[in-house]
């Protein structure tokens, strides 16, 4: 078992604090498992078992908790007269009707200690936002980085190049290493895992009855992902396919995927004026692994992967990253750190001639700040020049996460 140091420091930085953990993150993407070990590293630091009241809503011991009221009940039922802190854990809690108003009560006893998980941002956000605006916050999990794959695979002993182009296929879902890297097993899990989620999380929440268009729209962003587009052009892309889709129902398709945590919107930035565009933004998918047991094809698109991998790692190191165009050139990222210094990044797959260096450092050499600017590929000769560093992408994503 991977051990998640870097999630387990935040919440150890939030425990027993006022405020209430919220774990997201897509299905099957290790949230329970993250709050399992936490539970364990409390009771390692000598909590006792009497302290903690853990409840999985998916699990059929718990099929009995359906509304708010049963979960009030089933909560102080446990603590009973127990007047030591009680460290409650609620895992995927969205099933639970009107589960808020239960655990706005338990934040307001102050005799608690409140994690929950959820996997649909829409369901959390709205419900948090109307119920316990300022007394939460929220700690999204994402799929394993390249640095986690490696350490569920040591025992394998293969070297850079392997684990990479593993990696580069099967992706970070946590659930498939019981696989080994059994190609068909991992690509058959993934898809009943994505399939799930697509259903409960996207179809079923939002009462959608026709999904030919929401199907079509989802096999799109997998396919073209990191690429500029709009809700208008996807509407013309389906209309000449002979699919009916408003622009309008496109975007709240789009909303509606987000918030399933299967893909991440990225907005363009101005470099100039710094202004936030409204028009053709980017998406990138949480789990590339997802991508190839869909629709397949990783290697083949290897620059697009390599792209969404850089993205999400990025996105792991705390980092707001946007889209940049600088003039008519566009930047790959744009982070915004947290103390609002900021570092750019292109990618590319290889440097393998003078037009394609000059391609890919050009848009940064034309940045005027002082901050860092890295170009990175999978080459193994440094390119770099003129202030801007070149790096080898797998050196990039071998480096800890801080």
């Amino acid at each position: 078992m991977i051990i998640r140091e870097n999630y387990l420091n935040l919440l150890y930085e939030y425990q027993d604090k006022p405020f209430i953990k919220v774990i997201t993150g897509m299905r099957r993407v290790g949230k329970s498992v993250l709050m399992d070990q936490f539970v364990e590293s409390l009771k390692a630091k000598g909590v006792s078992e009497t302290q903690i009241c853990k409840i999985n809503f998916e699990l059929p011991t718990s099929f009995d908790i359906t509304d708010y009221k049963t979960l009030t009940q089933k909560v102080l039922d446990f603590r009973g007269k127990n007047q030591q802190r009680i460290y409650l854990f609620l895992d995927e809690i969205q099933r639970v009707k009107d589960w808020e108003k239960a655990v706005n009560g338990f934040h307001a006893l102050n005799a608690f200690d409140i994690y929950i998980t959820g996997s649909n941002a829409n369901l959390l956000s709205s419900q948090l936002s109307t119920y316990l605006a300022g007394r939460y916050v929220e700690i999204k999990v994402h799929p394993f980085s390249y640095r986690e794959f490696k350490a569920l695979h040591a025992e394998k002993h293969l070297d850079e190049k392997t684990y990479f182009n593993q990696y580069l296929i099967f992706g970070g879902i946590p659930s498939i290493g019981v696989f080994n890297l059994d190609y068909e097993l991992s690509m058959n899990a993934l898809r009943d895992s994505f399939k799930s989620a697509f259903f409960r999380d996207v179809v079923l929440i939002n009462q959608i009855r026709n999904t030919i268009v929401l199907d079509r729209l989802i096999n799109y962003l997998l396919s073209n992902t990191g690429k500029t587009f709009s809700a208008l052009s996807i509407s013309n892309f389906f209309k000449a396919e002979q699919i009916k889709a408003s622009v309008d129902t496109i975007l709240s398709y789009l909303q509606y995927i987000e918030e399933a945590y299967l893909i991440t919107k990225v907005k363009r930035q101005d470099l100039n004026g710094k202004a936030i565009l409204k028009t053709d933004e980017k998406y990138y998918i949480e789990d590339h692994g997802i991508r190839e047991a869909v629709v397949g094809g990783n290697q083949q698109s290897i620059e697009l992967i390599l792209e969404n991998i850089v993205f999400n790692q990025l996105i792991k190191r705390g980092y707001k990253v946007y889209v940049g165009r600088n003039k008519e050139y566009e930047v790959d990222f744009v982070c915004v750190h947290p103390d609002k210094s900021r570092s750019y990044y292109q990618v590319a797959y290889l440097l393998a001639s003078e037009e394609t260096r000059k391609r890919e450092f050009r848009s940064l050499l034309l940045i005027d700040d002082q901050y860092p600017k890295y170009v990175l590929s999978l080459d193994q000769i440094n390119f770099s020049e003129q202030g801007v560093k070149h790096m080898n992408l797998i050196d990039f994503l071998n480096l800890p996460v801080q």
